[in-house]
């Protein structure tokens, strides 16, 4: 192939409006169009878009629910804060709506091409946010690890996901469980966004299991890399837990361990 003399503004349109134009499909259908976008889903298929007139002026334009379901598809649980938090916030910077799993966002005459495009955008970018849901699991494995390190070198061994019962139909399952003269009962925190609601749970459900056993020790962990703890968590956690420090503060957690054996 020879290489070309010059290879200005002129030269760089033509291309890339060559390949715009190479990908781009358009269909009709009995409610509208279905048009293909430059841009892909995770597994590399082109987004497909459904235009569809609502009124004279009036179109809706959606993804026909697949970025959703390809995140299902994933295996991630929608409904995390986590989650929530993330679609929230895409769907805001792309001015999407987001109902029963479709997202759309309406329309007028004349249409701007640049609206569609930033639609597009937002479907890839809601569509790969299944990378957060990798990176948090890589995160709670980096956690949970430590953990099982600690409790080998402490020579104590542990039940993992144990069920802590409360009432005949209700329990609570616990990251960690070590059987000793006081049980410990070793929890990681998880989330990233709504730290206060989740340590209330959490420290109601203490004061229950601790109500049906004095002796138990609660021990919640957490990340001090990634988790900023507000003084309101920390005193509920203070006030219901034997112990609540960082994962790797491996120290505080061997002595406390210790001491209730």
């Amino acid at each position: 192939m020879n290489t070309p003399t010059s290879f200005g503004a002129n030269e760089l349109r033509a291309l890339l409006t060559d390949f715009w134009n190479g990908i781009l499909e358009v269909q009709t259908t009995h409610q509208g169009l279905l048009f293909t976008m430059p841009v892909s889903y995770p597994d590399g298929w082109q987004v497909v878009l459904d235009l569809q007139r609502l009124a004279p002026n009036t179109w809706r334009l959606t993804d026909r629910g697949q970025a959703l379901t390809w995140l299902t598809g994933q295996g991630l649980n929608l409904q995390t804060d986590s989650m929530q938090t993330h679609l929230k916030r895409l769907c805001g910077e792309h001015s999407l709506q987001l109902h029963e799993g479709v997202l759309s966002r309406h329309l007028t005459w004349p249409i701007e091409a640049s609206e569609i495009h930033v639609f597009a955008e937002g479907v890839a970018a809601i569509s790969r946010l299944d990378f957060f849901n990798e990176h948090r699991a890589i995160e709670e494995d980096v956690a949970s690890q430590a953990v099982q390190r600690t409790l080998h070198d402490a020579h104590l061994p542990y039940q993992r996901h144990h069920k802590l019962s409360i009432t005949a139909d209700r329990s609570v399952a616990v990251d960690f469980y070590v059987v000793q003269k006081r049980p410990a009962a070793i929890q990681i925190l998880k989330t990233k966004t709504d730290l206060p609601g989740t340590m209330e749970k959490w420290g109601f459900r203490w004061r229950e299991l601790k109500g049906l056993n004095p002796s138990l020790a609660p021990i919640m962990l957490f990340d001090r890399n990634t988790q900023t703890v507000d003084s309101y968590s920390r005193h509920i956690a203070q006030a219901e837990c034997e112990l609540f420090c960082g994962f790797d503060e491996t120290d505080r957690i061997h002595s406390t361990l210790r001491a209730l054996q």
